[in-house]
């Protein structure tokens, strides 16, 4: 019995801790998206989290840059904004994050992904920032097909 609510504590305490929440607007059409400009968040201190934007939209045939806080790059039909914090326990990893896409000056979708109580007791609070990311875009860009 004992061994029965342990293995019931662990399962609980490994799921139902990602939130991971999207909202399009109406009209907006992911598949569309060639190219995003992503405005760099220089107070995201999360090691590689940009090169692991550019990564994960690269799946989808979207080419996304990196461009300096700040700007406001011209030729951008979609741009990007990003936040991020990560937590400490044991080793540090990324428990929140949220993306906001713009185009032609209103926002068109925002992407949050949250880890519950900062993940509690939830082993999976340590897989990497590139897996977090990448649900992230899964859910804007919407069901495709990743090369």
């Amino acid at each position: 019995m004992k061994k029965l609510l342990a293995v019931g504590v662990l399962g609980l305490s490994i799921t139902g801790c990602t939130s991971i929440q999207i909202k399009n607007s109406e009209g907006f059409q992911p598949q569309s998206v060639k190219q995003i400009c992503v405005i760099n968040n220089p107070k995201v201190i999360i090691a590689g989290f940009d090169d692991s934007i550019v990564r994960s939209f690269a799946r989808y045939n979207i080419n996304a840059r990196i461009y300096p806080e700040n700007s406001k790059p011209a030729l951008c039909e979609t741009t990007m904004s990003y936040t991020a914090l990560r937590t400490w326990d044991v080793v540090t990893y990324m428990s929140y994050a949220k993306f906001t896409l713009m185009k032609e000056g209103r926002i068109v979708s925002e992407a949050e992904f949250r880890l519950k109580g900062k993940g509690g007791f939830a082993l999976n609070k340590w897989r990497s920032t590139d897996t977090k990311i990448d649900e992230l875009v899964d859910q804007i860009v919407g069901p495709q097909v990743v090369k």
